[in-house]
């Protein structure tokens, strides 16, 4: 497996944690699911990089596929209903979309 891959989604997942704890206070408590994910998904990540396990490299890319699927179906409600707000969510859902790429990279490379 490709660690520079692990490094990115590392990378990206700390950005993410920041403008999600924006997005977070922004729409309280309907991101829980979602930033638990993202939780989840740095720890893992650090955990695949410091160990090297191949398999908790795959739990992580698992997680951050995860992470992605939970942004945009916690999410969904305000751009259906709200959608004036909607440009805010934007650098967050722009950082957390790449995770599925690098997820990907990282298991198939």
């Amino acid at each position: 497996m490709e660690t520079i891959y692990q490094v990115l989604a590392l990378a990206v997942l700390a950005s993410s944690m920041v403008t999600g704890f924006i997005i977070f206070r922004m729409l309280g408590m309907k991101l829980a699911l979602h930033f638990g994910a993202l939780m989840l998904a740095l720890v893992a990540t650090l955990a695949a990089l410091a160990t090297g396990i191949p398999a908790l490299a795959l739990a992580a890319a698992a997680l951050q596929v995860l992470a992605t699927v939970t942004a945009f179906t916690q999410v969904w409600a305000t751009f259906k209903y709200s959608f004036q707000t909607s440009p805010g969510f934007a650098p967050h859902l722009a950082m957390v979309t790449m995770l599925p790429v690098l997820a990907a990279a990282s298991v198939l490379l």
